[in-house]
C-alpha cells in the first residue's frame, strides 16, 4: 500500500477509501443529523424575489408594460447609498395600466422572452414630470376690493 508523510491510504474494501490524516475526522454537520418532519415532505424551495413594486414607463405595447423597479443600496466600499433602476416587462392581461402607475409585480412562469412578471397590483399615480397645479388661494383681506375714498 502507499504511504505518504502525514497521510495514509487504506484499501480495505474495494469500494472504500478512507483518508488517514486530519481530515479523518471532519464531516459534514447535516450528514448525520436526523430528518426534520418539514424536510421529509420534499426539499427546501428556495424562492426569491417573488413580488416587486415600480413605475409604469411604458404602456404602448398590447398586453405588455415596461416597469422601472428602483433600489437603494449601500456602497461596497464608500458605503454611500447608491440609487440603481432595472427594467422588467410585466404582462398586463386587461391593458389597464398607463405610464405613471405605481404596480406590484410577481414571478410567474415565463409567458414570453421577456416576460416572467405579472400584474397584481395598481395603484393609480401620475408620469413622471407631470407637476400638480398649484393649488388657488382665496386673496387676502389686504388685496380685496374696497370702496376707496376720493
Amino acid at each position: 500500500m502507499a504511504s505518504i508523510v502525514g497521510t495514509s491510504l487504506s484499501m480495505s474494501a474495494p469500494s472504500q477509501l478512507s483518508l488517514g490524516s486530519s481530515m479523518a475526522g471532519t464531516k459534514l454537520a447535516h450528514a448525520n443529523a436526523p430528518m426534520s418532519p418539514s424536510s421529509a415532505a420534499g426539499p427546501l424551495r428556495v424562492e426569491a424575489m417573488k413580488k416587486i413594486q415600480g413605475r409604469v414607463i411604458c404602456a404602448s405595447n398590447d398586453k405588455t408594460i415596461a416597469v422601472e423597479v428602483t433600489r437603494i443600496a449601500p456602497h461596497s466600499k464608500y458605503l454611500k447609498r447608491i440609487k440603481s433602476a432595472k427594467k422588467y416587462h410585466a404582462h398586463d392581461p386587461e391593458n389597464e395600466c398607463n405610464v405613471g402607475d405605481i404596480v406590484t409585480l410577481e414571478k410567474c412562469k415565463p409567458i414570453s422572452k421577456s416576460k416572467t412578471f405579472i400584474v397584481v397590483e395598481r395603484k393609480v399615480g401620475r408620469p413622471r414630470g407631470e407637476r400638480l397645479a398649484a393649488p388657488t388661494l382665496p386673496p387676502l383681506e389686504s388685496e380685496a376690493e374696497s370702496p376707496v375714498a376720493a
